[in-house]
């Protein structure tokens, strides 16, 4: 009787443990948001108002687009540290030709069109030919920044198109167009993440590929998709910032953009190691990213502190991710089963 009772206060500190796990991946960074939030009205002179709130979604939008294609490729247990490099060159060649005299509707769809081709490229040599995505992609950075400078013989490019500078300048009274995107695009990939067949494989995928491909899932295909549709994102966020700054530099631009979403993914809740995409987690993990930036800009603090504070905040979600929660949870039930074992004999 005694050894039974054991074995339910295992079970029961275990889905405890597994429920605050659940819990912090599902509602963590959102709760840092708020925090955030709240310290920034304490403390941030004028931070209450609505030029703030359209600062941090028009700030928010390029990372917001290029996190949401991030997360599903890391859902799948995969990563991409190139898509600053494959935002640049796309975007580069939008640009060069704009100046030529095409129209804006054409060099943004072909500028789209090869950030798409760049992600197949890399999610075809990641998942093919079994390179690790980090070391595949780290080569990528390098080419496609050097690419982007060759292309355009390392020069700034102006951009003087106003068809084109509107999608990223035009205002509705005072909201900004930016809230669209952002709230498009959130919609779609948080429908695509929980109700179509192509996110639940995606889940099915991170969380145990060779049981998704024996159940009949094309892993491959779908997780070559994921890059695929990453590097058409990316493109898309640096035509959207081009359209706002008017100019494109191929040596910076794009620039941190890797980290800033891959940031915003881990911080959002979505496990490094695979598994759910948790879409609402990644636009809480931009908003955080860039209030943070806001946040030492605003109260005169040297922007170097910004990254030591997202550092901290990055280690700590990792950490909360980590199997540590998790192992304990599988401990207790190893004991559990150990406990029953005894009892029976």
């Amino acid at each position: 009787m005694v050894k039974e009772k054991e074995v339910q206060a295992l079970k029961k500190r275990g889905d405890q443990a597994l429920r605050r796990r659940e819990f912090t991946a599902r509602y963590g960074a959102i709760l840092v948001f708020i925090a955030l939030t709240i310290v920034n009205l304490c403390i941030t002179p004028n931070f209450f108002s609505m030029f703030t709130v359209w600062n941090i979604i028009i700030q928010s939008a390029p990372t917001i687009i290029t996190a949401m294609g991030m997360t599903f490729v890391i859902a799948v247990s995969g990563i991409d540290i190139s898509v600053g490099s494959s935002m640049a060159l796309s975007t580069i060649i939008s640009t060069l030709m704009m100046a030529q005299g095409y129209s804006a509707i054409l060099c943004s769809f072909v500028g789209i069109a090869a950030g798409f081709g760049l992600g197949l490229m890399i999610g075809t040599l990641t998942v093919k030919f079994d390179i690790q995505p980090m070391v595949l992609t780290l080569a990528f950075m390098i080419m496609l920044r050097s690419a982007s400078r060759i292309t355009c013989s390392d020069k700034s490019i102006q951009v003087l198109n106003e068809a084109f500078t509107s999608i990223g300048m035009l205002r509705f009274g005072t909201v900004p167009i930016q809230l669209i995107y952002v709230a498009a695009i959130t919609a779609l990939f948080y429908i695509i993440a929980e109700f179509t067949v192509f996110g639940k494989s995606v889940e099915a995928i991170g969380n145990n590929s060779m049981a998704a491909k024996l159940s009949g899932i094309r892993s491959d295909l779908i997780a070559v998709l994921t890059y695929a549709i990453l590097g058409g994102l990316a493109a898309t966020a640096g035509l959207l910032t081009v359209a706002r700054s008017m100019n494109c530099n191929p040596s910076s631009f794009g620039m941190g953009m890797e980290m800033e979403a891959i940031a915003a993914v881990v911080i959002g809740g979505t496990s490094m190691s695979g598994g759910k995409p948790r879409v609402l987690g990644t636009l809480a993990g931009c908003f955080i990213m860039t209030l943070i930036t806001m946040t030492v800009n605003m109260n005169g603090i040297p922007a170097s502190y910004s990254m030591i504070f997202k550092a901290v905040i990055i280690v700590m979600a990792v950490y909360l991710q980590s199997d540590q929660i998790l192992g304990r949870r599988k401990s207790g039930m190893s004991m559990i089963w150990r406990k029953r074992k005894e009892a029976r004999q």
